[in-house]
């Protein structure tokens, strides 16, 4: 069997949706760029977000050249969060200006910002993006390679040994805000009402040809459902709040809807990914799951953190201490927001079977001033030493805290292309994949970086596993 990698979180179909289409119209495999407002704040915009790719990074083009044969596709109907501005920046700066700065920084087209504001249907979008990626498999417009979703393990690996010229898709959900929940409309509902509406739009997604895989249960904003973590950088606050439902935990709804998408009765599971959950959420389900675990060691349900970094802390627990702000993370090693994982909840990861993506967004790995230290370093190389470094530190964190040579079965990439992420400098998309496994490997070789913590494996072996093994052998448990 050839080479190749799996990303357990990138968002290909959602950025093709909301970017504005070239080349031969929209698709899934052309580099699309975002929208330059050709105005003083448009390119202000452009220039204060530099960090953020205007290009797009996972189209399949990029993953075939950057041996990525299995991607999670992350669909992710846009929260109006983003588009429902506050009041006092409107009055201001003005409408126009704000959706300025959110054209330039997040790729969405002037013609998708308008028509979500006039719609705020979560669940038809959920569907559009879907219908998509089902109607576009087969061949890539120079026919030289192919994509297609694949429903099981079995499927899977009966593609990668025998088409060795097709990307393999695992279908995913970033927010369940997309079943219809979240909005100014579901937030008047009564509560019967609209517990069945979610379960049958719930029953409508488990009967999809292509079921989705998992759910990101939380993202940026209040759905209704469960406490979300704090995200927002302080200029993206200025235009839009997270407050409502910050870091509180289940609601009776939630709890609902998390029994629905992993019962077995009403259709294939669907598991949940942990991120963007805030920690009394997460704290809930990991009870949630380890009870059920205990009871039934038969079916266990694996937690599953798809795109993540550490924050340092021991416990949970720990990380709320001091509320999530710019100067908690400012002189920390790691990124110290509650929305990263703590040596607790690594541990928990471990004894559920489950895994973690490792995210390749540098503000979520480092502190910020060791962040703007390395950004700061002129020699590409020597930047590259401590960008390594700093991943690694984030990978050894997870290995500390389980402190077995099993710790090494979880980790997996999770990088969130197209996510809008601030990617590592000279790790831009997804075709710098292999460079990036080369990298990493030689650091540890020429390092012998925490060789304490390797366990007897060598370089190549626990590089190889964070980037195919390790997230195949899950599949191989998880996806039936």
């Amino acid at each position: 069997m050839q080479e190749f990698y799996v990303d357990i979180h990138c968002h290909p179909t959602m950025r093709a949706i909301n970017t504005t289409p070239n080349g031969l119209g929209r698709n899934i495999w052309e580099s699309t760029k975002n929208d330059l407002v050709n105005s003083f704040i448009g390119k202000w915009a452009w220039e204060q977000s530099k960090t953020v790719s205007k290009f797009s990074q996972s189209n399949f083009y990029n993953c075939i050249n950057g041996k990525t044969r299995v991607v999670f596709d992350s669909f992710y109907p846009i929260e109006r969060g983003f588009i429902n501005f506050r009041k006092i920046p409107q009055l201001l700066i003005g409408k126009k200006t704000l959706e300025t700065l959110a054209i330039t920084a997040s790729g969405i087209s002037v013609a998708q910002m308008r028509k979500y504001r006039e719609q705020h249907d979560y669940f038809q979008e959920l569907n559009d993006q879907y219908n998509f990626l089902v109607k576009n498999q087969g061949a890539s417009p120079c026919g030289a390679y192919n994509y297609r979703i694949v429903n099981n393990y079995q499927e899977l690996e009966n593609s990668l040994r025998n088409e060795h010229n097709t990307i393999n898709v695992i279908v995913t959900i970033e927010g369940a805000h997309a079943f219809g929940c979240g909005t100014q409309i579901t937030e008047k509902m009564h509560i019967d009402e609209l517990k069945q509406l979610l379960r049958n739009n719930i029953n409508t997604v488990k009967k999809w040809e292509y079921a989705p895989f998992f759910i990101t249960f939380a993202h940026h904003f209040w759905n209704q459902l469960c406490g979300h973590a704090m995200t927002l950088p302080v200029p993206t606050t200025i235009a839009c709040t997270q407050k409502k439902g910050l870091d509180i935990t289940f609601t009776e709804l939630g709890s609902f809807v998390l029994e629905e998408l992993l019962s077995a009765r009403n259709g294939k599971r669907i598991l949940i990914d942990t991120r963007h959950m805030s920690v009394n959420s997460r704290r809930h389900y990991i009870d949630f799951i380890s009870q059920h675990n205990k009871l039934n060691p038969d079916d266990r349900i694996p937690l599953i953190s798809s795109h993540s970094a550490v924050n340092g802390f021991e416990t949970m627990d720990h990380s709320l201490q001091i509320k999530d702000s710019i100067s908690k993370k400012k002189s920390t090693s790691f990124c110290a927001w509650s929305l990263n994982i703590s040596a607790e909840e690594a541990i928990a990861i471990h004894e559920s079977g489950g895994i973690a993506g490792v995210i390749l967004d540098k503000g979520r790995h480092s502190g910020v001033n060791l962040l703007k230290s390395i950004e700061k370093i002129q020699n590409i190389n020597d930047k590259k030493e401590q960008f390594l470094k700093l991943i690694c530190d984030n990978i050894f964190f997870y290995i500390s805290a389980i402190n077995k040579k099993s710790a090494w079965d979880i980790l997996t990439i999770g990088s969130d292309f197209d996510g809008v992420i601030a990617h590592f400098d000279i790790y831009e998309d997804m075709s710098k994949m292999p460079e990036f496994k080369k990298d990493l490997i030689d650091f540890f070789t020429r390092n012998k970086y925490r060789s304490d913590l390797w366990f007897g494996y060598t370089p190549e072996e626990m590089i190889h596993k964070l980037f195919t093994q390790n997230a195949m052998d899950f599949l191989k448990r998880n996806f039936k």
